[in-house]
């Protein structure tokens, strides 16, 4: 067995060396390959990555089509069975190459694997993220794209990240795997920490509103195979999740993540609402 490590960047001088430390400091049984595709950065990105050439299988740097080109040119050179997709803010939790090893070894017939995964904020930890029920990712994602290993046979059966999605093209390549029948393995230790500096936690207005649409497109390839409750579920769904953002608004806009956060904790106290949702809780 062989794992592919993945890694878009694109003027990531002050993040991409905490995640290339993060890879090339794993422990591990069997051989890694890792890539390194960035979009012609203009700032020392390509520098920092030079310093660690004797551990980089692939180096590329030219212009791309941002993150989600840059990992397809990754995947499609990728000699490995096993590819991991980290992006150059995000970072691997120490000695999970070897959970992944184990994991796949133990149960071959996963396609994908995936986990919590911890939150943080210009360094501070926020949350962590528990993925959602799998079966309803024909409605919303319900899992978070770094803590994912996939199969290549699995991405030779459904194809490469739809371009067309600038924002979640992630959910759009995680819900084919679903379609098809794709097994997925839940993890319950966390494999990576997500920077929530990234382009699906911005807290923009118009990123956010761009975000759900993109979702929502997404999310319409199932209505062939949607019964009308669940269709009905969907569109309660977006709903509930357009009226969070409207009333987030204010928070998102003078808080930063953690402060949000902690007020969010506050909030929830006194209402007793329960911390539990089906596509995802913090």
């Amino acid at each position: 067995m062989k794992i592919s490590i993945i890694t878009p960047t694109f003027n990531s001088e002050k993040t991409i060396e905490k995640t290339i430390l993060s890879v090339i400091q794993q422990t591990h049984k069997f051989p890694i390959e890792y890539i390194l595709i960035d979009g012609y950065s203009t700032d020392r990105t390509c520098e920092i990555i030079n310093k660690y050439s004797d551990y980089i299988d692939v180096f590329i740097s030219e212009p791309d089509n941002g993150a989600y080109d840059a990992m397809n040119k990754g995947i499609s050179l990728a000699s490995g069975d096993i590819i991991g997709i980290i992006n150059s803010d995000d970072w691997y939790n120490s000695d999970i190459i070897k959970i992944v090893e184990e994991t796949f070894i133990s149960h071959h017939q996963i396609d994908v694997i995936y986990s919590p995964i911890t939150n943080y904020y210009k360094g501070e930890y926020v949350a962590t993220f528990f993925p959602g029920d799998i079966d309803k990712l024909p409605i919303r994602f319900t899992l978070n794209h770094p803590s994912c290993f996939i199969k290549k046979s699995a991405y030779e059966l459904v194809g490469l990240y739809n371009t067309y999605f600038h924002i979640a093209a992630d959910y759009d390549l995680i819900l084919r795997l679903f379609l098809v029948n794709c097994n997925f393995h839940y993890i319950d230790t966390p494999l990576a920490a997500y920077s929530l500096n990234g382009m699906s936690s911005s807290t923009n207005p118009l990123t956010r509103v761009k975000l759900i649409y993109e979702c929502w497109k997404i999310s319409q390839q199932t209505n062939t195979c949607f019964y009308k409750s669940l269709i009905w579920q969907r569109n309660k769904a977006y709903l509930a999740w357009i009226f969070n953002e409207i009333f987030a608004l204010p928070a998102r806009y003078f808080l930063n993540p953690l402060n949000a956060r902690k007020l969010k904790t506050v909030i929830t106290k006194y209402i007793n609402k329960p911390v539990a949702n089906d596509f995802g809780k913090w």
